[in-house]
């Protein structure tokens, strides 16, 4: 039960919410109608969010869009900022070793949110953009992310998203250690996902790779999981090493 109102802020967070679902920029009659407010309180709530940064009017348009700032201002939380600074000199390493590129996600609600990248140095690959999301159980990084809870968190994820299969697809990655799958979103990429886990050997990330096979080029699987395993690994140590795992202690 609620028992605290803020009608000025809860206004602010319903344009950012509305904005953040939105497939194309938003005028103002809009936004009011969709949120079944007058345009005048919108007006202001509008202008402010503007003027902090959080939304923005590309010109010469009059209609809003959000910002990547609520992005950007999360991934400097200490947990993240640190998972960054361990993660980019091994990220470019391995893209450099596997010439592919390579990207981390973190789970923001149901979904695999990618917080940062490494371009391959081939002329062709694929590459996520930041901040793009997907169903934590399409998202091959998302089933690693799942396969890795203890059991009793694990089964309640399961229940509560009825994917079919997806307990004994779970139990595969559990096996061998990593996911290794077609893409659910582009044809001809295979994904590869490893866990990244801190010192109480929770995971905090996944490392994948989306791969793109190139003509002419010969694919060596084995070695792609090698360097990825090896890559997670570093990565992981290097977290359980970090000051913040010190200090959490």
């Amino acid at each position: 039960m609620r028992q605290y109102s803020a009608p000025a802020l809860e206004k602010g967070i319903d344009v950012v919410e509305l904005l953040a679902g939105a497939h194309a920029p938003m005028g103002l009659s809009e936004i009011a109608a969709a949120l079944k407010r007058s345009k005048s309180e919108m007006f202001r709530v509008l202008r402010v969010l503007e003027a902090r940064g959080y939304i923005e009017r590309p010109l010469p348009s009059d209609r809003y869009r959000l910002t990547n700032k609520l992005f950007v201002t999360g991934l400097r939380q200490p947990p993240v900022a640190e998972l960054l600074d361990v993660a980019y000199p091994e990220m470019r390493h391995l893209a450099a070793a596997i010439r592919q590129s390579c990207h981390l996600s973190v789970l923001s609600g149901e979904r695999m949110i990618t917080v940062a990248r490494v371009e391959g140095p081939a002329e062709v690959s694929f590459m996520l953009r930041v901040g793009y999301g997907v169903s934590v159980a399409l998202s091959a990084s998302g089933r690693v992310y799942l396969a890795s809870l203890a059991e009793a968190e694990r089964k309640r994820w399961l229940a509560r998203l009825h994917a079919k299969g997806l307990a004994s697809r779970l139990a595969l990655i559990r096996r061998r250690g990593y996911e290794l799958a077609p893409s659910p979103v582009v044809a001809g990429v295979t994904d590869i996902s490893f866990p990244l886990v801190d010192t109480d050997g929770a995971v905090v990330a996944c490392l994948a790779a989306p791969l793109v096979r190139r003509h002419g080029e010969k694919q060596d699987r084995a070695a792609l999981l090698a360097a990825m395993h090896a890559a997670a690994g570093r990565i992981s140590a290097g977290l359980r090493a970090a000051p913040g795992q010190a200090a959490r202690a």
